[in-house]
């Protein structure tokens, strides 16, 4: 259960996401799904319950759950004085080096803009150099709120391909969205069953 301002959000929500697999968190606008995504995250805690992962629940080893998932919100968490390469580089798992980032960024289409300053870009291109994360993350869980505003269509194609590349090395996402998609075995849950 969580609540805001004493007013019950939402209560009762129970479901799993199996390795593989798409869960597509669907709902009205302040039904609550970008605040189960916080939750999801450890950002917020439930007023009741508790979010288990493999059996255990997530605050128990908080950061061992953490380092296993990648979290892209509404805020986009770029430093708007860096460039999208400077703060991808940052960004970017210990595992990548450098011409893995500019091959990531390649991909989505950011080449002609990566060595300028993030505030210089447009929104899309913003949401572009976000979403880049998933090409430099190791995590196994990718949590999305709405990936695909301020995307064009060719940007919606690309991240549908990369979580489409991610859940067949069984990788999972759970993501929100309202717009239609052109993913495969989508399983979707509308928030409404849970809302108050």
């Amino acid at each position: 259960m969580f609540e805001r301002n004493g007013c019950t959000i939402f209560s009762g929500v129970n479901f799993h996401l199996d390795e593989g697999e798409l869960l597509l968190l669907q709902g009205i606008n302040g039904c609550g799904k970008s605040t189960l995504l916080r939750i999801l995250t450890s950002l917020m805690r439930p007023h009741q319950g508790f979010v288990s992962s493999y059996g255990v629940n997530i605050h128990t080893d908080r950061y061992k759950y953490l380092r296993n998932i990648t979290f892209i919100g509404h805020q986009l968490a770029l430093k708007s004085a860096l460039s999208p390469l400077d703060n991808l580089c940052w960004a970017a798992s210990s595992s990548k080096d450098r011409q893995y980032v500019f091959q990531a960024m390649d991909e989505m289409g950011l080449s002609a803009v990566s060595r300028l300053p993030c505030y210089r870009l447009s929104a899309g291109q913003l949401k572009r150099v976000a979403l880049t994360r998933l090409f430099l993350s190791d995590a196994k869980l990718w949590l999305l709120d709405e990936p695909f505003a301020a995307l064009d269509f060719s940007g919606v194609s690309i991240i549908e391909k990369l979580i489409e590349r991610h859940l067949s090395q069984n990788g999972s996402v759970l993501m929100t969205s309202h717009q239609d998609l052109s993913l495969s075995n989508i399983r979707k849950i509308d928030m409404s069953i849970w809302c108050r």
